[in-house]
């Protein structure tokens, strides 16, 4: 009982703070606008969470009365606040006058729904079956998280050199909210980590939908929802427990909210900013994610704009993504066991290598999915029926974004090529995940690029001929007029 306590608690502090800080404004439709904050929240609410438990851990003050205590305490204060501010909603934005509907967006939302049962009836079975999950989730996280929840100074074996081969110097967010139910609840058990990772998966899901329907519409949205309900390593990897759906939801939610950010009048950029952070709290990957996006966010809005207003949003994004970069540092140069990133520095000069990643890169991406249905396949459909469409606003998002991940990948693919261990097993057991990290960013990428629904299925009402179709009291004036200046 106190543990699902524990994680509604943690859900409704990540929703309040949203609304604490409203990233979306009055952006149409309100329920793409009220799912994506919810789904947010829960993101946000889990990692700030465990950044909550860590502190009270290392200082030793972990215990079920703090951790429910304090939680209670926030979402009081927070309810407080949005309660006393909700009767004054913003300025609507300019995103509220929008294109009319597609007409089947019903039969749309009737297939995602259909999938999404099937699906989810698939995650169950997986989650019974194995509930502890794979290797990396009770050699890795879980392993850690016990350490966690451990009495005294026990915490510190999570950080242990002994660790060695199963990443010691690993950030913590994951392990540090699995452990921290475990402590509200006073035991370890399976359903915590299970839980955890359906919520990142839910939360990921709804958080693309509600994007792409923010900023292309509904029928959009769900075409996005069933192109990322048909990758098959997002099933996969969900019940494995593994940290790469959570690394996705921030990766996917600092990109958003930069888009979003050209719209609402919000705190977007901040939010992006303790996504990108929190991306770094949760795997190594998560790192170049984060130094990534900083560079190329400061550097092309700077140079774009060169205005008050850019260094604004400029220290709105420091802003948030200062949680994650002293986290982060105090993790790497204090408390974990020192890692030499450069101890495969010489394999940078082996060009089969690169060959290699390559050749794996390609053959993972024929295995996103399977049959007509591979994800693939459904994003050439698209784009060959709907063409692409980029509104001028987005286009500087679009450029801010791609070329972060692009970055991003490209430092995966650096790190595969001087790994130490066996590259082809590394391949195997890696390549898909780091495709999947980036997947649904990808996805949201891909629908703003794309002509909207709408735009294609509904033709323009045609233009009325103002020569033929005039009442005669018009026609007779004009008439006159006529032969008035044909006597000048």
């Amino acid at each position: 009982m106190l543990e699902a306590i524990s994680i509604l608690l943690a859900w409704l502090l990540g929703f309040l703070l949203i609304q604490a800080l409203d990233p979306v404004g009055s952006i149409e439709p309100r329920w793409a606008a009220v799912l994506f904050k919810a789904a947010l929240g829960t993101g946000v609410g889990m990692g700030v969470a465990s950044i909550i438990f860590l502190l009270l851990d290392v200082t030793g003050a972990a215990s079920p009365a703090a951790i429910l205590g304090i939680d209670i305490g926030l979402v009081a204060v927070l309810a407080w606040h949005w309660f006393r501010t909700r009767s004054n909603p913003g300025a609507p934005s300019s995103s509220d006058v929008r294109a009319p509907g597609f007409r089947w967006t019903w039969l749309l939302a009737l297939a995602f729904g259909a999938v999404l049962v099937i699906s989810l009836a698939r995650l169950v079975q997986m989650a019974i079956a194995l509930p502890v999950g794979e290797w990396d989730a009770w050699t890795l996280w879980n392993l850690r998280a016990k350490f966690l929840a451990g009495p005294g100074d026990s915490w510190r074996y999570a950080l242990s050199p002994l660790l060695y081969g199963t990443h010691p110097d690993y950030p913590l967010l994951l392990s540090a909210f699995v452990a921290r139910v475990w402590e509200a609840g006073g035991g370890v058990n399976e359903i915590a980590p299970v839980v955890t990772a359906f919520a990142f998966f839910a939360a990921l899901l709804a958080l693309l939908v509600s994007a792409v329907a923010l900023l292309r519409g509904a029928a959009s949205a769900l075409l996005a929802g069933l192109v990322i309900l048909s990758t098959t390593s997002l099933l996969l990897w969900t019940p494995a427990q593994y940290a790469d759906i959570p690394l996705a939801f921030f990766y996917l939610g600092a990109v958003a909210l930069i888009f979003l950010g050209e719209s609402a009048r919000g705190h977007a950029q901040f939010w992006a900013g303790l996504c990108a952070g929190l991306a770094a709290w949760t795997k190594n990957e998560g790192v170049a994610f984060l130094i990534c996006i900083l560079i190329v966010f400061l550097t092309l809005t700077l140079w774009q704009r060169r205005t008050r207003a850019a260094i604004i949003r400029a220290g709105w994004l420091l802003a948030g993504a200062s949680p994650g970069v002293l986290l982060t540092l105090w993790l790497k140069f204090w408390l974990a066991p020192p890692v030499n990133p450069l101890s495969g520095l010489s394999h940078l000069y082996d060009a089969s290598r690169y060959v290699q990643v390559a050749e794996g890169f390609f053959k993972n991406l024929l295995n996103l999915g399977s049959g007509v249905s591979h994800p693939l396949i459904l994003l050439a459909i698209l784009g060959i029926l709907l063409r692409w469409k980029v509104e001028e606003r987005y286009k500087w998002p679009l450029l801010i974004s791609t070329t972060s991940l692009v970055l991003v990948f490209l430092t995966y693919c650096g790190e595969l090529v001087m790994t130490p261990w066996s590259l082809d097993w590394q391949l195997q057991t890696s390549l898909d995940r780091l495709i999947l990290q980036v997947w649904p960013s990808f996805l949201l990428l891909f629908f703003v690029a794309l002509r909207n629904v709408a735009d294609v299925a509904i033709p323009s009402a045609p233009v009325k001929n103002t020569v033929t179709r005039k009442s005669p009291a018009v026609s007779g004036k004009r008439a006159l007029a006529g032969r008035k200046l044909k006597g000048v």
